[in-house]
C-alpha cells in the first residue's frame, strides 16, 4: 500500500464554522473496480482536512489487489479521529461500499466513527434554483469556476488500475492518484453551495411588500442567517423569485375578479342556481323548494369578488381557499395588506415555491 500526504491551498467562502470545529471535519472519496461491493474492491480512499490552519490531502493506494484490507484499516483508525464524514453521495454509495469491503475482510468500523454530511443530497434540491442540467460533482465545479487537470471518468480509471496490477507503470498510478486527489479536493469548494439551503432554510424578515400597478405584487425580505455568493433567478409558474446576498425579491402576478369558495360538507347545502351560490339547509328552509337543489362538491360554494394571491401547491395555511372552479388549481388567498409581513406565511410561501 502507498500513502501520500500534502499540504495545499484552499479557499473556501463558507463558514466551516457552520457544521462545526474545522478541524473536526474529514472531506473524503473512494475509487473502485465497478458498483458492487460484492465482487469489487476499494483500491483508493482520498481524504482533505484542515490542521493548524493548512490544508492537507492524504491518499492510501493499493498497489496490489491484496492490499485492500490494509487501506482500509488505515482509513477507518485515521478517520476516527473526526467528527464529521464530508462526501458526496457517499451516502448512497462509499459509505455502504466501505462498510460491506471490511466486513468480508472482517475488518472492523471502530467504534467511534463520526457522523456524515452528503453534500449531494444537500445541494440536489437546489437543481433547478441554481439552473443545473444534473448534480454530478464536476456540473456543479464547472457551475462554481473550479477548474480540474483530470480529464478522466471512473470507467477509464478502472481499466487503468488494472492495467497498471499488470504493468506497475508510474504514469498509470499518477493518473488514478490524480482523479481522486481533484474529486476530494474539490468538496471543500462545493460547500459555498450550502448557503444557498441554509438561505433558504433559514428565516426571513420581511422588509416591504408594494403593489406594483393593479396586478402584481413585490416583496422583498433578507434572510436572517445566510448570505448567497452568488446572485441567483427563479421562475416557478408566474412567481419570480431574484436573490442577491441576503436579500431576496419576491414578484407575485396578483388576479382582480370573482373566484368561489367550496364547502366541503356539501350534504349540508343547498345550491340556489339563480343566485349561483350555496347556502346552509337552515336558511334554504326558507326557500321556495323549485328555486333550490341539493348541493354537489361543484356547487357547494360561495363566490367573492377582490384580488387574490395564488398559492403553491403544497403550503400549509389556515387562511380560506379560493378556486377558479372546482378541482382546478391553483388555490388563492384573498390579499390583504401586510399578507407577506407575515414571516411565517412568508416562509410557508416560500419554501412550497422553491418546492414545486
Amino acid at each position: 500500500m502507498k500513502t501520500i500526504t500534502k499540504a495545499f491551498s484552499c479557499t473556501i467562502t463558507y463558514d466551516l464554522s457552520r457544521l462545526g470545529n474545522p478541524e473536526d471535519l474529514l472531506f473524503f472519496d473512494i475509487e473502485t473496480t465497478g458498483l458492487s461491493p460484492r465482487r469489487d474492491m476499494v483500491y483508493l480512499i482520498g481524504c482533505v482536512y484542515l490542521r493548524d490552519g493548512d490544508w492537507h490531502v492524504k491518499q492510501w493506494f493499493a498497489d496490489s489487489a491484496g492490499a485492500e484490507e490494509e487501506l482500509l484499516i488505515h482509513f477507518f483508525l485515521f478517520a476516527s479521529r473526526f467528527d464529521l464524514l464530508v462526501h458526496f453521495n457517499g451516502s448512497t454509495f462509499d459509505l455502504p461500499f466501505l462498510r460491506e469491503r471490511a466486513e468480508r475482510h472482517h475488518t472492523p468500523v471502530p467504534r467511534r466513527f463520526p457522523e456524515s454530511l452528503d453534500l449531494y443530497r444537500e445541494i440536489r434540491p437546489l437543481k433547478k434554483l441554481l439552473g443545473l442540467a444534473d448534480c454530478r460533482q464536476k456540473t456543479l465545479e464547472a457551475f462554481l469556476g473550479t477548474g480540474r487537470k483530470d480529464p478522466y471518468d471512473g470507467g477509464q480509471l478502472i481499466r487503468f488500475y488494472r492495467q497498471y496490477l499488470r504493468t506497475g507503470e508510474t504514469a498509470l498510478c499518477d493518473a488514478l492518484l490524480l482523479h481522486n486527489e481533484e474529486d476530494v479536493k474539490g468538496l471543500p469548494s462545493l460547500l459555498s453551495l450550502l448557503s444557498c439551503r441554509d438561505f433558504f432554510c433559514g428565516g426571513f424578515l420581511p422588509k416591504s411588500e408594494e403593489l406594483s400597478g393593479a396586478r402584481e405584487l413585490l416583496v422583498t425580505c433578507r434572510s436572517d442567517c445566510a448570505s448567497l455568493p452568488f446572485p441567483c433567478e427563479l421562475s416557478s409558474g408566474d412567481c419570480r423569485i431574484s436573490c442577491r446576498e441576503s436579500a431576496l425579491f419576491l414578484r407575485i402576478p396578483l388576479f382582480r375578479g370573482t373566484l368561489k369558495y367550496f364547502f366541503s360538507n356539501y350534504a349540508d347545502y343547498c345550491y340556489l342556481p339563480e343566485e349561483d351560490e350555496a347556502i346552509h339547509k337552515s336558511v334554504a328552509a326558507f326557500v321556495d323548494p323549485s328555486h333550490r337543489k341539493k348541493a354537489t362538491a361543484r356547487t357547494c360554494y360561495q363566490k367573492r369578488d377582490g384580488l387574490f394571491v395564488p398559492l403553491p401547491k403544497g403550503i400549509q395555511t389556515d387562511l380560506p381557499l379560493f378556486y377558479p372552479e372546482y378541482g382546478k388549481n391553483p388555490p388563492y388567498a384573498e390579499y390583504s395588506k401586510g399578507l407577506f409581513l407575515d414571516s411565517a406565511f412568508l416562509k410557508q410561501f416560500l419554501l412550497a415555491t422553491l418546492s414545486k
